[in-house]
């Protein structure tokens, strides 16, 4: 017995406009969300570091002679120019407060707080890059930018890889043939994590390695002094 299929156009022609649109929607995706590092590295830089109020880790290490040392590893927080740092820097521990153009440091053996009054030093970037380590990500030029690729964590970021003409005082002192690497954040188009790498200028052998972690932008920060008594 023959079983005769009718043929259905208006079928069809549904399932051509569904894949159509499929179409159409993934090739907007897509638009949308293509990445041009060239464009997206210092829009994203631009944003992080004019924002007003931010929290951070920062850690740096020194390669000398194929060993590495750690130079600093410290948190902390940044309201306009007054911030609150602590951990290591350089073998010491330290817990220092700027605000109100006072510095506040406390003394890692009575645990007291001692004050003192002017504390502009605190103010340059010459004096510490851990003090306000946004600063690092300035540069004059951008290049030999690569995009990396995308990774998927606590948020989507792009990772990016590239050489700037570096203007942080504290850094071009020291350090030349800088390389970067940044992840940015997709939706906030912010810089929140960053690795630094360098070599010293009179010994190139030797080198920096810096692992910054940015967050809480323009957040309610509080610097507050602490009791003296």
């Amino acid at each position: 017995m023959a079983i005769n299929y009718k043929f259905n156009w208006k079928t069809l022609i549904i399932l051509i406009l569904v894949i159509i649109l499929a179409m159409s929607g993934y090739l907007y995706y897509a638009w949308v969300n293509r990445v041009i590092p060239e464009e997206l590295l210092p829009q994203a830089i631009e944003k992080t570091t004019s924002v007003d109020s931010y929290r951070y880790h920062v850690a740096l290490e020194l390669n000398v002679n194929d060993q590495d040392r750690l130079l600093s590893k410290v948190k902390g927080e940044r309201q306009g120019e007054e911030f609150q740092l602590e951990g290591e820097i350089a073998g010491q521990e330290v817990d220092v407060i700027y605000v109100e153009n006072k510095v506040y440091m406390r003394d890692s053996v009575s645990g007291r707080w001692m004050v003192n009054h002017g504390g502009d030093i605190f103010q340059q970037d010459l004096f510490m890059i851990e003090v306000n380590p946004i600063a690092s990500l300035e540069y004059e030029t951008l290049n030999n930018i690569y995009y990396l690729g995308v990774e998927k964590d606590s948020v989507t970021a792009v990772v990016i890889e590239y050489s700037p003409v570096v203007t942080n005082k504290m850094l071009t002192t020291y350090w030349n043939d800088f390389k970067y690497k940044v992840w940015i954040d997709r939706r906030t188009k912010r810089v929140f994590k960053a690795e630094i790498f360098a070599n010293h200028k009179d010994n190139p052998q030797n080198g920096l390695h810096m692992q910054l972690v940015l967050y809480d932008f323009n957040k309610n920060v509080k610097i507050e002094a602490p009791s003296t008594e």
